[in-house]
């Protein structure tokens, strides 16, 4: 079985191969890339999370989860709880400086509210799950939300999209309470009583790990694109300037000696450019 941080990771390139498509894949596609580690229910899952981020699956009857969360039941190990639309998906226009993505967020935060409860005066019904009473999972889930929300608002200040860290993390959430069902027993002390400080213990570090993961991945993407577009604004600033100095175009290797960069790399820069 594939593990979290390495599950994630695969997910979040398989929606950059999707926006390299057109935010279109086919199950074959996304089967080639998986492996055959995940069964035909955590594929489904699969399905549904890709969906949540716009991507269409060939072959797969994609149904936005908004008034509840049924299908939390059924997810293993990846999936989300309540239904954030896509943020970079485009906004059909904007109204008062509000778009899409702030919509999400107050429907997301709106169908927080309408939860009741709070999971760490539940435990018996937890001493029930880790008992083998899995069908408390949508439940559990669900009176934890609040608390995913809560960690993720400790990352405020870093350069992501909080509805993005809120949905890793509740991709945590199901991964922690999958990892919990594997090894329920580990969770009943001697007596039959619930070992509460080791449950909740699994749960807020695989929701902050999946979270942490996501953010680090995120930072060092954008990282990347500023030293990229750095780079592309160096080669066309040298280019002009000696061009304009020597009345012509400067070769490869007089544009290497000149920026310091290697040539092939100068050459990539120049592909990335057109396109």
């Amino acid at each position: 079985m594939l593990d979290q941080g390495k599950l994630i990771e695969m997910m979040q390139e398989i929606r950059m191969i999707a926006g390299s498509q057109n935010n279109h894949m086919t199950q074959e596609e996304i089967s080639k890339y998986l492996g055959e580690e995940l069964s035909a229910e955590q594929y489904r899952a699969v399905y549904q999370y890709l969906g949540e981020h716009g991507v269409k699956v060939e072959g797969y009857q994609y149904v936005p989860i908004q008034e509840e969360t049924k299908r939390l039941q059924d997810l293993e190990p990846v999936e989300k709880t309540v239904k954030i639309k896509n943020p970079k998906k485009k906004s059909s226009g904007r109204k008062n400086g509000q778009n899409s993505t702030g919509k999400s967020r107050e429907h997301y935060f709106y169908e927080l509210r309408k939860i009741e409860g709070n999971l760490k005066e539940e435990q018996a019904l937890i001493l029930e799950y880790v008992s083998g009473a899995f069908h408390h999972k949508e439940q559990i889930a669900k009176l934890y939300l609040n608390r995913v929300v809560e960690l993720a608002g400790k990352y405020e200040n870093r350069p992501v999209l909080m509805e993005e860290v809120i949905a890793e993390g509740n991709v945590g959430l199901m991964l922690a309470l999958k990892l919990i069902e594997e090894n329920r027993l580990d969770y009943i002390g001697a007596s039959g009583e619930l070992l509460e400080e080791k449950f909740f213990g699994t749960l807020e570090g695989e929701i902050v790990q999946a979270m942490e993961s996501y953010i680090d991945e995120m930072t060092a993407s954008k990282d990347w694109e500023a030293v990229l577009l750095a780079r592309t604004n160096l080669l066309h600033e040298a280019t002009k300037y000696m061009a304009e100095e020597m009345g012509r175009e400067p070769t490869l290797e007089e544009l290497s000696e000149y920026t310091k960069l290697d040539v092939n790399e100068i050459k990539r820069l120049r592909e990335l450019s057109k396109s």
